[in-house]
C-alpha cells in the first residue's frame, strides 16, 4: 500500500524567501567537519490576525497540508478543535469548517482535539490525521488561565479530503496515569509526523510532560513501520535507551532533544527531511522556565533549530528567535514553530518559518490571543 506524507507539505507563499545582505552568508547554525550551514530570516509578516474569520488562539500546533492544488487546503488547531483551510496561498486562506471537536465526558479528549499532522493513504484516498486529545477533566488551570491537561495522541481518518474526520483513538499515550494533584500539564502530545529518509516509518515527534526522573519537559519520538494496516493503535514503538523497543501506548522514552543542562524545557518540534541539506531540520521552542519569574525579558527562550543524519542524535540547537515560548498574560509570545519549505531543489533551502505570535498575550483587549505571522528564511549549505 503506497502512502504519501503531508504533515507539512512544500507549499510556495505569495512573497519570496529571505535574502542576505551583499556579502553576507548568514549567521552560522550548524557545523562539523565537513558542512556548514547558515541562515537568513526575513522580518515578521502577519498571515492571517487574531479574530479574522471568527479564528482565535491559532494555529495552535503545527500545520498539516491536505493538498496545494488547485487549492490550498491546511488543517490548524484553533480554540480547542480543528479547522479546515483553503485559499490560493497563505495569504488568501479562509476557514471553510470546523473538523474535529472534543470528546464527550469521560473521554481521552474531554477538552481539546487540535490536528497538528496529516497522512495520504494513497491507495484508499484516505486521510489520516494525528492530533494533540487533551483530557482536562479534574486538571485545574495553568498560570495563564488556560485548563490545565493530559495530553495523548490521538487519530482520525478522514474519507472526503479533509472535509470530515472519524475518531479511531489514542496511538501513543504516556508510561504515567493522569494525577489531578500533579503538575497542570501532563501527558505526551504536541505531535508532528513525517516519513523517515528511508520511507520505511513514519516518524511522530512529541512533546513529553512526564518530568521522570527530573528531566523535565522534553521532545521524545515513536515510529510505526510504512505497511499495510499500519499507524494504528497498537503499531507504535517508542525510542527509549537506544532503540525502538517500548511500546506507544503507555510505553517508557527517552528524550531524542533536552535541554536540562540550560534549566530549560524543550517543547513543541516540527520536523521536516531536506534533499538539500541532507539533515532532518527540526524547529522548536526551548522554555526556560525561570525567565517566566517576575516579567523578566527572556534570554534564553525562543525558538530554535537543530539538524540530524539519522532522526535520533541531534546537533546543539541553534537560536533563531529570542522570545518567551509559553504564553503569559500581557506578554508577548511566539510559539508553535513550522517549516514550510518552497525549494528544496537549488544550492540553498528556502521558505517559510511559521509561528503563533502576540504581541500581548490574553483574554481581554488590548490583549490579543496569539495568531499566524511567518518571517521568510534561507539555509546554505557551505562543504
Amino acid at each position: 500500500m503506497h502512502r504519501h506524507v503531508i504533515c507539512l507539505g512544500i507549499i510556495l507563499l505569495a512573497a519570496g524567501a529571505a535574502v542576505c545582505p551583499a556579502g553576507d552568508a548568514g549567521e552560522p547554525v550548524y557545523t562539523d567537519g565537513h558542512t556548514r550551514i547558515t541562515a537568513c530570516l526575513g522580518q515578521r509578516e502577519v498571515l492571517l490576525d487574531d479574530g479574522q474569520y471568527g479564528l482565535r488562539y491559532f494555529p495552535d500546533g503545527a500545520m498539516a497540508i491536505v493538498r496545494r492544488t488547485p487549492a490550498l487546503r491546511i488543517l490548524i488547531p484553533a480554540g480547542v478543535s480543528s479547522w479546515l483551510l483553503e485559499g490560493k496561498g497563505f495569504d488568501s486562506l479562509v476557514p471553510v469548517r470546523k473538523v474535529l471537536e472534543p470528546g464527550g465526558k469521560g473521554s481521552f479528549d474531554n477538552g481539546y482535539a487540535g490536528i497538528s499532522g496529516a497522512y495520504r493513504d494513497e491507495a484508499s484516498g484516505e486521510l489520516l490525521a494525528f492530533y494533540h486529545a487533551e483530557d482536562q477533566e479534574d486538571m485545574g488551570r495553568l498560570p495563564n488561565g488556560v485548563r490545565g491537561f493530559y495530553c495523548s495522541i490521538g487519530l482520525a481518518v478522514s474519507k472526503d479530503d479533509g472535509q470530515s474526520f472519524t475518531k479511531v483513538g489514542p496511538i501513543i499515550t504516556s508510561c504515567l496515569p493522569k494525577d489531578p494533584k500533579g503538575t497542570r500539564d501532563q501527558g505526551c502530545g504536541e505531535v508532528c509526523v513525517l516519513s523517515d529518509k528511508s520511507g520505511q516509518y513514519l516518524y511522530a515527534y512529541y512533546t513529553d510532560h512526564s518530568r521522570i526522573g527530573g528531566r523535565g519537559v522534553q521532545i521524545c519520538l515513536a515510529r510505526s513501520p510504512i505497511r499495510e494496516h499500519g499507524f494504528l493503535p497498537g503499531t507504535w514503538t517508542k525510542f527509549f535507551e537506544d532503540s525502538f523497543s517500548q511500546p506507544g501506548l503507555g510505553g517508557k522514552d527517552t528524550p531524542v532533544v533536552s535541554t536540562k543542562d540550560m534549566e530549560a524545557d524543550a517543547i513543541l518540534p516540527h520536523v521536516t527531511y531536506s534533499k538539500v541539506l541532507k539533515k532532518y531540520v527540526m524547529v522548536f521552542n526551548i522554555n526556560a522556565y525561570r525567565e517566566l519569574a517576575g516579567g523578566s525579558r527572556p534570554e534564553k527562550s525562543g525558538i530554535y533549530v537543530a539538524f540530524s543524519d539519522n532522526g535520533l542524535s541531534w546537533s546543539n540547537p541553534t537560536q533563531l528567535i529570542t522570545a518567551c515560548s509559553v504564553a503569559r498574560i500581557d506578554g508577548e509570545v511566539s510559539w508553535h514553530p513550522t517549516l514550510v519549505w518552497s525549494d528544496d531543489e537549488g544550492p540553498a533551502l528556502s521558505g517559510w518559518l511559521c509561528y503563533s505570535y502576540s504581541e500581548r498575550w490574553g483574554h481581554k483587549p488590548p490583549q490579543k490571543g496569539h495568531y499566524l505571522v511567518g518571517q521568510p528564511i534561507t539555509l546554505a549549505v557551505h562543504r
